[in-house]
């Protein structure tokens, strides 16, 4: 029973963690963050439609939206789905990180490295760019990972990795990347390390080809198209942290 509770109390706490990361997320992506970054932080959030200032209840994460019934109470606008759909996958990320961490700073530095991340994802997908400041939050947070496991000399040669595979490619192929797509990279790496970033790589590049091939097809238009590349390098940091292990062990069965 209390197992329950416990994975209750932390899907809960995730939910919370996601209404916050990704109303940090919209207002990155808005431009609101830049003008006035203070103000973003604590601004009351309020609806898009009528600028109605939102109660508590409303502000709730997944029930504010079941309580409306998807539309503002004051005017009738919609409310964007989107809004319990990422914060049911932050309490699903919370959740994973417990059971694969239990409740320890290690679990909480890699949770806010995930919910930073899946933030940078967000805004590279509504602007084509990554905000410096969400990439010194998920900097600070691989610190502990990386001190508490001692050996930074793998880490370096994760970043290295990471780092020298998207400048080759930026070199080879101008506007395949961005810089903030090397500089995201480069911080995965040295969370990770050299092996596990050699599955995030992986990851990364297979679904990112395959979802730019599948949308290419879908418009009609040549494979060079550019499309946001953090969702993908996130899907490959959250696979390694979770898998990565396993998945290195079926390589090394195979090999």
């Amino acid at each position: 029973m209390a197992d329950w509770i416990t994975l209750t109390v932390i899907f809960i706490f995730g939910t919370f963690m996601g209404s916050f990361f990704y109303t940090l997320a919209l207002r990155y992506s808005s431009g609101f963050m830049k003008q006035e970054p203070l103000r973003a932080l604590i601004a009351s959030s309020r609806c898009a439609g009528c600028d109605h200032r939102l109660s508590p209840l409303q502000l709730l994460p997944i029930l504010g939206y079941i309580f409306q019934l998807g539309r503002c109470r004051k005017c009738g606008s919609s409310i964007s789905p989107w809004y319990p759909v990422m914060e049911i996958l932050y309490g699903l990320m919370a959740l994973s990180a417990y059971l694969h961490f239990q409740l320890s700073w290690m679990g909480a530095a890699l949770y806010l490295v995930i919910a930073a991340s899946i933030a940078i994802s967000v805004v590279d997908i509504r602007t084509l760019s990554i905000p410096p400041s969400l990439l010194i939050v998920v900097l600070l947070a691989t610190l502990y990972p990386v001190i508490i496991e001692s050996t930074l000399k793998d880490h370096l040669y994760g970043a290295l990795l990471m780092g020298g595979f998207f400048l080759v490619v930026m070199l080879l192929f101008p506007g395949g990347f961005g810089g903030g797509d090397m500089k995201y990279a480069i911080i995965i790496g040295f969370l990770l390390g050299l092996e596990l970033s050699i599955v995030a790589l992986e990851v990364s590049l297979v679904s990112g080809s395959l979802t730019g091939v599948i949308y290419a097809l879908i418009r009609g238009s040549n494979l060079r198209i550019k499309i946001p590349f953090a969702p993908f390098l996130t899907l490959g940091l959250v696979v390694s942290l979770f898998w990565g292990r396993h998945i290195l062990l079926l390589y090394y069965g195979m090999f």
